[in-house]
């Protein structure tokens, strides 16, 4: 799930149809997910884990080629793993996939997760800007994520791209430490939400 990101846009969100467009950090490179990247991509998947704080996972199992087959096939017209990399090391990565049944294939989820010593840095804000653009080439029309309400920075980044509130699951996850909301967050890639959508 998520980081980043410390404001809001000036008078609350941002336009569904005015996407930002952030450029990375020096020294940092946002591409897709490659296989020679799963030794690295798994070290900071333990790191943001072992935090328990932002992500639904508590513990990481499997081993590097477990994760160079996951990585094999990071980009089509069904699903994207984007990572962002500084001095050959991974450093975020951003997943946005399809939704499989006939009737949500318009629909593409997103998750997200940021090292620690990264956020705040725009690394976010990078990340969230390449999957709006695969989502754009994939004729995707709406984006939908779940994210922790205490998770601030990571709220603050999606309404920046124009991401809404739509609902809470009450205690939707079941942690190791007690139970937490999940607030639904989405957005229109199209100019504006069909006719006869409701409010």
């Amino acid at each position: 799930m998520m980081d980043e990101a410390r404001t809001t846009p000036p008078g609350g969100e941002a336009s569904p149809s005015a996407d930002p467009d952030p450029q990375p950090p020096p020294d940092v490179t946002v591409r897709p997910a490659r296989r020679s990247d799963a030794r690295s991509y798994l070290d900071m998947w333990r790191r943001v884990v072992a935090e328990r704080r932002f992500v639904r996972t508590e513990s990481v199992t499997g081993g590097v080629r477990a994760y160079r087959n996951l990585l094999g096939d990071s980009w089509s017209n069904d699903r994207a793993t984007i990572v962002a990399v500084a001095h050959d090391r991974v450093i975020g990565v951003i997943t946005i996939e399809r939704l499989r049944h006939q009737v949500n294939r318009h629909v593409a989820t997103i998750g997200m997760a940021v090292d620690a010593d990264w956020r705040a840095r725009g690394v976010g804000s990078a990340l969230m800007g390449a999957a709006m653009k695969w989502a754009r080439s994939s004729a995707i029309e709406k984006v939908s994520l779940e994210v922790y309400p205490d998770n601030e920075a990571a709220v603050a980044l999606y309404r920046k791209f124009g991401f809404s509130e739509e609902g809470r699951l009450r205690r939707q996850s079941k942690k190791s430490y007690g139970y937490e909301d999940e607030v639904i967050m989405s957005r229109w890639i199209a100019d504006a939400e069909p006719e006869g959508a409701e409010a």
